[in-house]
């Protein structure tokens, strides 16, 4: 129809004498057993017709609309019957004629076969588009005879075949299953008789030159690690773009101890990402992830290797903190870690780390009870609002209730039984602990101030004198939650300009630290704007253990598009914290 014609749903019942409608590009006209009429006076009787009608009882419904629409593709293309129909289409087309799209709906499909299932990726993209559809419609229809010469390597994609050998015995091969020759171009010949045991067996074949020369190709392209005489490590040659700019060879395979060796090796062009693709499904090649840190320990202690340790293990905080939470050795190789950061004079390595630890840890409910109210407790407890700190966990017994039930030093009490210890004196807060047989703690790793307060103390304890903190001395502190921190950036500025001597060591350090966040290139904070979250969530109000001030400033340098449980590693950074 030309595209100024409008259609018009005309019915039986509403102009019984309309037979046809004819149009052309120079007007419309409708037959009818009348004679002619013109497309106006059809619509004015069908809209009086329309007008007399009683429509009241009708059931309303919405207009069909292009969201509608889109839904309905969004459900087609989600089912696996609809899914199977295209990848056909496909698949019936000429493979000289199959598009990238086509090529990509082949492999979706493809790689959950098992005959795919160890052939990697440029294998599988470089079969998909040689291979040829065929349908056997009959069961009971002889494939294959005995001895007949193979020339095609088949997948099976529905239906099963069996195959009765000349000894008698019998093989089922199912979806999913392959047969045909091998990756040579010898010849090949077909033992037993196949026959097909249900209607439509459908089948992908590749021509045997085709399959020989994809396969010898790749192995080509391989490059193998060798030690000992033995194989623990296969990379793939990869060309990323046309340019051939972007070229190297990416690791396919190894075994465990090459793959975790490799993390503090030169990383190809092609494969950037191979620290986060390790740390995600190392889980499923090793029992433990203390085999890893004990590793990452022991090369820490070379200096050509201890800027890529120490990346690989801001990453891993950063990305899987719950690795570190619940178990209690990996927190042990934490605190291992933070004292190496610390022999070495790393204080920026050490502050991103405990940042990175306080953003990413979760609260937790540790659950006690105690015989009486006059047994001791299973830990030591430091800091209090007369030292200008929240109350921390020191240490815990080992071998302790409190330790099964997951409390560690670094963990700051936020709550006992449903009393607030952000801001409480340390013998309050012992009173309320021993008081109570049964306590219901709420926590959170904070190493950040916990370590700040460590440091007070021992400042305190070589003075001689105790800190006394005054109202001033808050925020003089470091310790800010981030809406303090964009409030009181222009103060930390004013007082940098006051002081020549300070802003010289301060810029210093600042930028050194800056170069660091770019060398690691790694989202520590939260990217989401700060506020209250109850327990089991992955960000608190504050990473400090302070609670939000209710004047959050309404342009806070942080990004709202990340993902906060999985930030962008690619992410550029603006400069939140000053570490003045």
């Amino acid at each position: 129809l030309p595209a100024d014609f409008t259609k018009l749903h005309l019915t039986d019942s509403l102009h019984p004498q309309v037979t046809h409608v004819s149009s052309s590009h120079s007007g419309c006209s409708i037959t009818s057993d009348s004679g002619s009429s013109s497309l106006s006076d059809i619509y004015q009787a069908t809209e009086s017709e329309a007008g007399d009608m009683d429509l009241s009882g009708l059931p309303e419904t919405a207009v069909d609309s292009e969201d509608d629409d889109d839904e309905e593709d969004i459900e087609r293309a989600s089912d696996p019957l609809m899914s199977r129909d295209i990848v056909r289409d496909c698949l019936e087309k000429d493979p000289i004629d199959r598009t990238d799209d086509d090529i990509e709906q082949l492999l979706e499909f493809m790689h959950q076969l098992p005959a795919f299932a160890n052939m990697t990726m440029s294998v599988r993209r470089e079969l998909c588009a040689v291979m040829v559809f065929a349908v056997v419609e009959r069961a009971g229809t002889i494939v294959l005879n005995d001895g007949e010469e193979l020339d095609s390597w088949s997948v099976i994609l529905n239906g099963s075949v069996e195959v009765t050998y000349p000894d008698g015995r019998t093989e089922i091969l199912c979806m999913g299953n392959s047969f045909g020759v091998s990756p040579t171009m010898e010849k090949e010949y077909m033992k037993g008789v196949m026959r097909t045991k249900v209607d439509d067996c459908q089948f992908v074949c590749i021509a045997q030159q085709d399959y020989c020369r994809i396969l010898n190709q790749v192995e080509k392209n391989m490059q193998k690690v060798e030690e000992e005489g033995e194989i623990v490590m296969v990379k793939e040659h990869r060309e990323l773009d046309r340019t051939g700019t972007r070229k190297g060879h990416i690791v396919i395979k190894g075994t465990a101890e090459r793959l975790t060796m490799h993390l503090v090796e030169e990383h190809s062009v092609v494969d950037p990402t191979f620290i986060e693709d390790f740390l995600l499904t190392y889980r499923t090649f090793l029992s433990s992830p203390m085999e890893v840190g004990k590793k990452l320990l022991e090369w820490f202690n070379d200096p050509s290797l201890r800027d890529k340790v120490t990346r690989v293990v801001l990453l891993w905080v950063n990305n899987h903190f719950n690795d570190f939470e619940g178990d209690s050795a990996m927190t042990r190789f934490l605190e291992e870690f933070e004292n190496n950061l610390e022999r070495e004079k790393m204080g920026g390595h050490l502050r991103l780390l405990n940042i990175a630890c306080a953003a990413k840890a979760k609260r937790r409910l540790i659950t006690l009870t105690k015989p009486s109210r006059e047994a001791p407790l299973p830990f030591i407890l430091l800091g209090g609002s007369e030292k200008g700190f929240g109350i921390f966990v020191d240490s815990v017994d080992f071998c302790s209730k409190a330790t099964e039930a997951g409390l560690k030093r670094g963990d700051q009490i936020l709550e006992v039984n449903g009393q607030n210890f952000e801001n409480i004196q340390l013998s309050k807060a012992m009173e309320i602990l021993r008081n109570n047989t049964h306590l219901s703690i709420t926590v959170k790793t904070n190493l950040f101030v916990f370590k700040e307060l460590l440091t007070r103390l021992s400042e305190e304890k070589r003075n001689g004198a105790p800190h006394l903190p005054k109202i001033g001395d808050i925020k003089k502190a470091s310790r800010y939650s981030i809406p303090d921190l964009a409030v009181d950036v222009e103060q930390v500025i004013g007082l940098e300009k006051v002081n020549k001597k300070s802003k010289a060591n301060t810029v210093g350090g600042r930028n050194k630290l800056k170069k660091i966040l770019d060398k690691t290139r790694i989202s520590i904070l939260p990217q989401k704007p700060y506020n209250d979250i109850g327990i089991g969530q992955s960000q608190d109000d504050s990473i400090v253990g302070l609670r939000q001030t209710k004047h959050i400033p309404p342009a806070l340098p942080v990004s709202g598009t990340l993902s906060s449980s999985n930030p962008d590693l690619l992410q550029s950074h603006h400069r939140i914290l000053d570490f003045s």
